[in-house]
């Protein structure tokens, strides 16, 4: 096996390293593995300066593991694109009848984890920019979720220790209703569907224990009263978003973001509604979310 020529560069924040001194459409298995090892390390990556196309970005993807279907190709049966059902188009931009393109609009999409409605989440996701709004806005931040836990008040943490949350699956991170599915017609937070996941989840692959919220709305900890379900909510949810565990990326046409889906929250600023923005996303297969805590 040769050896890697991949460099990696830190952020010097919570979270995020560079990767270069690579070709992305030649990548090589020594290349992968040291991508790999830095992405278990630094939870976000990000390659810059680099041309490649969608079949570059799938088999890039798929270097690491089976893809998993766009939320629409997942929810309606149909993708974004034909040929690519795994890849989703997320934009502002409208056709000529005023009907949008693409997923998520130009609004705030909220604090979140991609595809948290799921049993299996994915383990991480690849955003790419093709388009970038000329008036700036998008940014989009990430927060470290091993962090988050590894400060959290002793009061919180034997609050959470062993409990599951309920993760909805109706409303995006935008707020708006998912395609294909329909607004759940109630308020009472316990009967809203979604799958069931431990608070605190153990890393598959680092063994590390780490904080795992997906997203704040219509969230619920099961058995608990749900007011005093809320109220913790929200105090891990103000915990885990302080700008000390944050790093944010401004986005260039070409960047490439991989984040580590389980160890991370990310959400996006809003911008211009007619200031064209796309995002083509991958996101890689998950597994089933446990908690493994280690013996006393």
């Amino acid at each position: 096996m040769t050896t890697s020529t991949v460099e990696i560069i830190p952020t010097g924040a919570a979270l995020g390293a560079d990767i270069t001194n690579f070709d992305i459409n030649a990548m090589t298995e020594a290349d992968f593995a040291a991508i790999r090892a830095a992405w278990m390390e630094h939870l976000v990556l990000r390659i810059r300066g680099q041309d490649f196309d969608d079949e570059t970005h799938l088999a890039f993807g798929r270097g690491f593991c089976p893809l998993e279907l766009s939320p629409k190709a997942l929810l309606t049966g149909k993708g974004w694109y034909p040929n690519m059902p795994e890849l989703s188009r997320i934009t502002n931009i409208v056709d000529k009848k005023g009907k949008k393109t693409g997923s998520l609009g130009s609004s705030e999409a909220y604090w979140h984890t991609d595809m948290n409605y799921l049993e299996e989440p994915p383990m991480g996701s690849m955003l790419h920019a093709l388009q970038v709004p000329s008036k700036g806005g998008g940014e989009t931040r990430f927060c470290n979720m091993y962090m988050a836990l590894e400060t959290l008040p002793l009061d919180l943490h034997r609050a959470i220790d062993g409990k599951t949350l309920k993760h909805e699956k109706v409303h995006s991170s935008d707020g708006t209703i998912r395609p294909g599915l329909k607004d759940p017609g109630t308020d009472d937070v316990r009967r809203i569907p979604g799958p069931i996941h431990p608070i605190i989840m153990t890393h598959p692959e680092t063994g590390r224990d780490v904080l795992y919220l997906g997203r704040r709305i219509n969230g619920y900890i099961m058995g608990m009263p749900v007011d005093e379900s809320n109220d913790l909510l929200d105090q891990l949810w103000a915990h885990a978003t302080q700008e000390e565990f944050v790093w944010e990326q401004n986005w260039q046409v070409g960047d490439m973001i991989l984040w580590d889906n389980r160890t991370v929250m990310h959400s996006r600023k809003g911008f211009g509604r007619d200031d064209p923005r796309l995002m083509h996303r991958l996101v890689l297969k998950g597994t089933q979310p446990f908690y493994a805590p280690l013996a006393a």
